[in-house]
């Protein structure tokens, strides 16, 4: 642990969660390192956003829905922060597609490490499927940390 008011690499944290159990072990691991390195968290979840195709009342039911879920992703993964010990995390949802909206939303936001969690897919299985953590890990040109099962 550095000595207090020494610069640490991460002093800005995004943890990605999804509202699975994967995501909140990594809210709860993101929580546990900022708070050990005094860094900031914030908790972002990316919910499918309807397409305006679906036409009324189709696009506000369907997009009510979303913003609900992800609110409650939010709130858990929130929750699990605080619980393990972790700083009052920031939060954000954004509408899109995970990977290709955590980037561009760590990027953008300046952050030092990404937290995401991983299903403990094996290799074949990931190869054939992809996955979000193998996408951000790969393309986000930052730092990622990848919180797998019994974190």
């Amino acid at each position: 642990m550095p000595a207090p008011g020494a610069a640490t690499p991460f002093r800005r944290i995004l943890a990605a969660v999804d509202g699975s159990e994967h995501g909140l072990q990594a809210a709860r691991a993101a929580g546990q390192l900022a708070r050990a390195l005094g860094g900031r968290l914030t908790l972002l979840t990316v919910y499918h956003a309807p397409s305006p195709a679906l036409g009324e009342p189709n696009y506000s039911t369907a997009l009510n829905e979303a913003l609900a879920d992800a609110r409650e992703t939010i709130a858990r993964a929130r929750q699990a922060v605080v619980q393990t010990g972790g700083p009052e995390p920031e939060t954000e949802w954004l509408g899109g597609v995970a990977a290709e909206t955590i980037i561009p939303a760590a990027r953008d936001g300046g952050y030092d490490l990404i937290v995401v969690g991983t299903r403990g897919r094996g290799r074949i299985e990931a190869a054939l499927l992809g996955s979000v953590s193998s996408a951000v890990a790969a393309r986000a040109g930052l730092p990622v940390l990848v919180v797998g099962d019994g974190a």
